[in-house]
């Protein structure tokens, strides 16, 4: 029973060019409804909550979604514009994503502690990365339909479709590799300043008590404290975790589970299984990063700025271990894009057509 659900499931998933428009213009629909309230002053679940103009821009969204739901169900339709139809749904597929900014932070808090501080938040970063991923397959399988190619692999091929076959397992181009390297080192000051809090040391004249009692005042929850007496810091293994992932984007070994691996030694990895993770840690860290290293560390560097003044987040030593997390969440986050790209291409499966 189990098994045979399973196969029909991945039946549907295998013919999403066939669905996926009606699907992305479903969820515009439905997300029409909650960026109007937003629009009307309603705050539950709002993303703009605490932007200037967050009303304004609220409004602009429900049309972006009713434009892009129309995109959408016109993709299902051969003789459509192309162009235009391409560019609802593109468009549609960023705002999506922009959506997402703080899932993966919000992710790890789920994991660590059992919670999240806004949880109809977090359901609108769910149900925008969902919507991402729906008009993403609907953009592509409308593109590739329209160039004469297969929606499903995006090749020009004749005779019908009864397979799949995978792409041999490559390592990523050299050129990524060394992008995918520095992201990984990026992640070095973090994980230096968090271990060394976590075994009771002090880093940028912030002793590690005062950031315990940090997360005390916080909330955090027993686990995150327990591990931090025994100098293990949640957010250094996740960053941990995230260089495994950066690193198995670009090597042979993130394709084929490697031998040391029980029970599935040589098996290939299910591309999904990499590549949610690493799109949506792309969507969210990539612009923390930037965004926060051109609007909160560089003011005051160049004298436009004031330095932080909030807890231990105080002066240059507080500019420095935010820095410290900055600077990494931006070139890591970029670098897991990169990967992700390279990796989706390199992995791709070719249709296994008869005549």
């Amino acid at each position: 029973m189990t098994v045979a659900l399973g196969r029909t499931i991945a039946g549907f998933v295998g013919q999403w060019p066939r669905w996926s428009g009606y699907a992305a213009g479903g969820w515009a629909l439905i997300g029409i409804a909650p960026a109007l309230c937003w629009a009307a002053g309603r705050e539950t679940g709002s993303p703009l909550r605490d932007v200037p103009g967050g009303r304004a821009a609220a409004g602009l969204i429900a049309c972006c979604l009713l434009t892009g739901g129309i995109a959408a169900a016109a993709s299902m339709v051969r003789r459509t514009p192309r162009r235009w139809v391409l560019v609802g749904l593109w468009t549609c597929c960023a705002l999506a994503a922009a959506g997402t900014f703080s899932f993966v932070m919000n992710g790890l808090q789920l994991v660590f502690t059992g919670t999240v501080d806004d949880w109809p938040a977090f359901g609108v970063e769910v149900f925008c990365a969902v919507g991402a991923a729906l008009f993403a397959g609907a953009a592509l399988a409308f593109q590739r339909r329209t160039a004469d190619t297969c929606p499903r692999c995006g090749l020009a091929h004749a005779g019908r479709d009864t397979g799949r076959i995978p792409a041999p397992p490559v390592p990523a181009p050299r050129a990524v590799r060394l992008i995918a390297y520095a992201g990984s080192m990026a992640f070095v000051p973090y994980i230096v300043m968090k271990t060394t809090w976590a075994l009771g040391g002090t880093f940028a004249g912030v002793p590690a008590d005062e950031v315990v009692a940090e997360f005390e005042r916080n909330g955090a929850s027993g686990l995150i404290l327990t591990l931090e007496r025994y100098g293990l810091d949640f957010t250094t293994l996740s960053a941990l975790v995230g260089i495994v992932l950066l690193l198995g984007l670009t090597h042979r070994w993130g394709q084929v589970f490697p031998r040391r691996v029980p029970l599935l030694a040589g098996r290939r990895v299910p591309r999904w299984l990499p590549l949610t993770p690493a799109w949506l840690g792309a969507l969210t860290l990539a612009p923390y990063g930037v965004i926060g290293a051109i609007f909160y560390l560089l003011p005051p560097v160049v004298g436009l700025g004031d330095l932080p003044d909030d807890g231990i987040m105080t002066g240059w030593s507080g500019w420095t271990v935010a820095a410290c997390g900055i600077g990494a969440f931006g070139p890591y986050g970029i670098a897991l894009g990169v990967a992700a790209w390279s990796y989706q291409h390199q992995t791709r499966p070719k249709c296994d057509t008869q005549a």
